[in-house]
């Protein structure tokens, strides 16, 4: 490729750069509320010993240590990436600016990635496995010699499964929220632009540019304790019946994890019922509402 046009192109990658960076800073994902960010430094991590719950108590004798067993609970890292391709002939006529809305999009699309599968993950979470060997959302989690926890609800309607909306009640007040982003390599722009004379194959043969984002991560669960998933319909008595039973949750040795849901999930079919139940300080009778500002609630169309 010409010389002459070398400084073109490190100005244009500098400025996608800042674009794709600008962008990714300013989005407001939404997997952050209901996920810990943790980093990973291999192709899995496992995290059976969430099996092993530390809590404090009092010290007796000798010091009570809790294994950190690490069961068959892991989680792989996926790889992901987004790539578009740019025709050289735009760098040599000074013409690249017109592509600095899709280097900005890339960029926000790259700090919401995790949404889609956060949510995606929580919307199977009947399905799919946690620590414990149970699906994550189960009404037989196994805890002492005979005695189970369930944070599974569902009901029927004139004898029928009920088969509208699901809804999510989470606990989000901890450092370890019910589920986890496992972090491997952060997005990042990579291109095939060339240096000096040297040419990739692409640029060779088709005459374009490549530029793409490339990331590794995965989604997964921590405690079922702090979810619960509800196949019923969306009322203040089974907000309330699902909420009490939270509260309820115990430790595999019996003791309160003092468990206090705060954030309601919904998909957007529901959205008029969460905003009813939690956002309005009056019932349609005039009475006061007492479920108003109990939780806070969410809306995502990653659930729909």
């Amino acid at each position: 490729m010409p010389r002459d046009i070398d400084a073109v192109l490190q100005q244009a990658s500098n400025a996608f750069n800042l674009l794709f960076e600008e962008a990714a800073k300013n989005a407001k994902p939404d997997y952050t509320k209901v996920a810990t960010v943790v980093p990973s430094l291999s192709a899995s991590t496992g995290y059976g010993f969430l099996q092993e719950y530390p809590m404090m108590k009092e010290w007796l004798n000798a010091r009570m240590l809790e294994a950190l067993e690490t069961r068959d609970y892991s989680i792989k890292n996926k790889l992901f990436e987004s790539s578009i391709n740019v025709k050289r002939t735009d760098f040599e006529d000074n013409d690249y600016g017109k592509y600095g809305p899709l280097f900005s999009e890339m960029g926000m699309q790259a700090a919401l990635y995790p949404d889609e599968h956060i949510f995606g993950l929580l919307k199977n979470g009947d399905k799919t496995q946690c620590f414990d060997g149970q699906n994550f959302f189960d009404p037989e989690h196994p805890l002492s010699e005979g005695v189970t926890g369930c944070n599974f609800f569902k009901t029927q309607v004139d004898g029928v499964d009920y088969m509208g909306p699901t809804w999510y009640l989470l606990d989000v007040s901890r450092v370890l929220k019910p589920l986890l982003w496992q972090e491997r390599i952060k997005p990042a722009i990579e291109s095939t632009i060339p240096r000096g004379q040297a040419v990739s194959s692409d640029v060779f043969i088709n005459d374009r540019i490549l530029f793409g984002t490339r990331a590794r991560g995965n989604a997964g669960f921590t405690l079922w304790q702090l979810g619960a998933m509800a196949k019923m319909p969306l009322t203040s008595d089974t907000l309330n019946q699902v909420y009490t039973a939270m509260t309820q949750f115990k430790t595999d040795s019996g003791r309160p994890m003092n468990v206090r849901p705060t954030l309601l999930v919904v998909p957007t079919a529901l959205r008029n019922e969460a905003r009813k139940l939690l956002d309005r300080e009056n019932l349609d009778s005039g009475a006061s509402n007492p479920d108003y500002k109990l939780l806070d609630y969410l809306v995502t169309p990653w659930l729909d």
